[in-house]
């Protein structure tokens, strides 16, 4: 194929995608605690993911598991998984390439007469319709499972699962056939285990990466690490991520024999002086830096998205999320979720704010086959002391924007002003240039009337008196975003 073929072929291809693209909020406002927890995408842009239900409450949480697909379109089908001797949920699911494709779920539990402190582990496999091909249980030395495991398919259709039991020294691998049986399994402990947030293929698909925290940690900042396994689960190789990254991460193969990576990085550990911030990076096969991007405000508290928070359908389109200014599971200040759109050179073409109103916690991001974004998570009123979050799922179209919905319920911005309230400062953050910032007081006087350079612009408000002033961030004489600001 020739040049001139090629920039037409990418030219209508890019119409295509921009022709075809969609947007939509979907809000699950019940009286249950509601919990989208992550999301893939299937051969048909349809996105396929996990939510969690239970009654409100502030003790022991009986979850139901639900198995979500949501149309390009917005349409929603979902089946629930109940079984009635047994409480159990699904807290992972990996897409499957094989014949036939579908979905593996991953998730644990136990019988209503046996203790929960040692759960079984749950595999289920299925097709694209949701129709359950397999289900199988298996029941390990250790409480193996909770957040910090991931599985994979591998290219023969066998399944690879890494897990690690909470607050422990050991770290589980695990082979199945595509079938569900056991193929072979490695336990490790001590220095050879960790904290499991990732598997993947290495550059050439010939061994398989665990992304671990902190397997062989020695000391530093080096807190994050690679194990290289060959196929008999053995390890053959340790390798370390550049330093300050830190957990919630994702890690997944890039073009060129490269690996991209979303994280929390985490500046201060031994200083005391913190800084945490949402980044990316792209490494080559021997974990240099290619490319490396650090978004938010460090004064800030930022984290990665809970579950997955990088990801890409098409390599000059990455997608990077977390929260901005996260507390904790039950937040006493609104904050935002936070979503950037990255080049392959990890250079920014968007941020945007969404929230500010509640407490956010962003647990997932999707890359879209049309060039836009899934982003799901939750959110609740401020200081709430017990779980009754309503899930938030949001389809950006490539541009950042929800332009198709009549009624908007959730607020996405291009720029924030923070903190609110304030004392002897106040942040300004937007991606777009040229842009002005003007604070007034009360009697609508102009007080500071600046202009907003780069990502961050630090304004010093010690000499403003007390009281209630009201701000405008503008582009091209058009309001970008507004509001009011409180000096305490």
């Amino acid at each position: 194929m020739n040049k001139t073929l090629i920039i037409a072929f990418m030219i209508l291809t890019q119409y295509f995608v921009n022709a075809q693209q969609t947007d939509f909020e979907i809000i699950m406002d019940t009286d249950y605690d509601e919990v989208p927890t992550i999301f893939k995408i299937d051969d048909t842009g349809n996105f396929v993911g996990l939510v969690r239900k239970a009654p409100p409450t502030d003790s022991v949480y009986i979850y139901n598991s639900f198995l979500y697909k949501i149309e390009p379109d917005g349409d929603t089908t979902s089946i629930m998984f109940h079984k009635e001797d047994t409480n159990f949920f699904f807290h992972n699911l990996e897409r499957l390439n094989t014949e036939p494709k579908g979905f593996i779920l991953i998730g644990y539990g136990y019988k209503y007469n046996e203790s929960p402190n040692h759960p079984f582990t749950i595999f289920m496999r299925v097709d694209d319709d949701f129709n359950i091909l397999w289900e199988k249980i298996y029941r390990f030395n250790y409480y193996y499972g909770g957040y910090t495991s991931k599985v994979m398919e591998l290219t023969n259709g066998d399944i690879v699962y890494a897990c690690a039991p909470e607050l422990s020294s050991n770290m589980l691998i695990f082979k199945l056939s595509s079938a569900g049986d056991s193929l072979n399994y490695m336990a490790y402990s001590g220095n050879d285990a960790g904290e499991v947030w990732g598997l993947s293929y290495n550059y050439d698909s010939t061994a398989i990466l665990v992304h671990t925290q902190w397997a062989h940690y020695v000391t530093g900042d080096n807190l994050c690490s690679i194990i290289t396994l060959n196929n008999n689960l053995e390890q053959v190789n340790v390798q370390f991520y550049p330093e300050h990254h830190d957990t919630p991460y994702n890690a997944m193969p890039f073009e060129n024999d490269q690996l991209l990576t979303g994280i929390s990085e985490f500046i201060g550990h031994h200083t005391g002086e913190i800084e945490r911030m949402i980044s990316a990076y792209v490494l080559d096969s021997s974990l240099n830096v290619v490319h490396e991007v650090h978004l938010t405000n460090p004064d800030t508290n930022s984290s990665a998205a809970q579950t997955q928070c990088i990801d890409y359908y098409y390599d000059n389109c990455i997608y990077l999320g977390g929260n901005h200014n996260l507390q904790g599971l039950i937040g006493q200040q609104p904050n935002w979720f936070y979503v950037s759109k990255l080049n392959d050179t990890l250079g920014v073409e968007y941020e945007k704010y969404i929230g500010g109103d509640d407490y956010y916690v962003l647990f997932s991001v999707t890359a879209a086959s049309d060039g836009g974004v899934l982003l799901a998570g939750t959110k609740q009123e401020v200081a709430l002391t017990y779980f009754q979050r309503d899930g938030i799922i949001i389809k950006l179209d490539s541009v950042g924007c929800v332009t198709n919905v009549s009624d908007k319920k959730i607020t996405i911005s291009d720029a924030i002003v923070y903190p609110n309230p304030g004392s002897s400062f106040i942040n300004i953050r937007t991606a777009l240039d040229n842009c002005k910032f003007k604070l007034f007081n009360n009697m609508g006087q102009s007080v500071i009337n600046k202009t907003v350079s780069g990502l961050e612009t630090k304004i010093n408000v010690n000499k403003l008196k007390k009281g209630n002033y009201f701000y405008s961030v503008t582009r091209n004489n058009k309001t970008v975003i507004s509001g009011a600001w409180i000096k305490n």
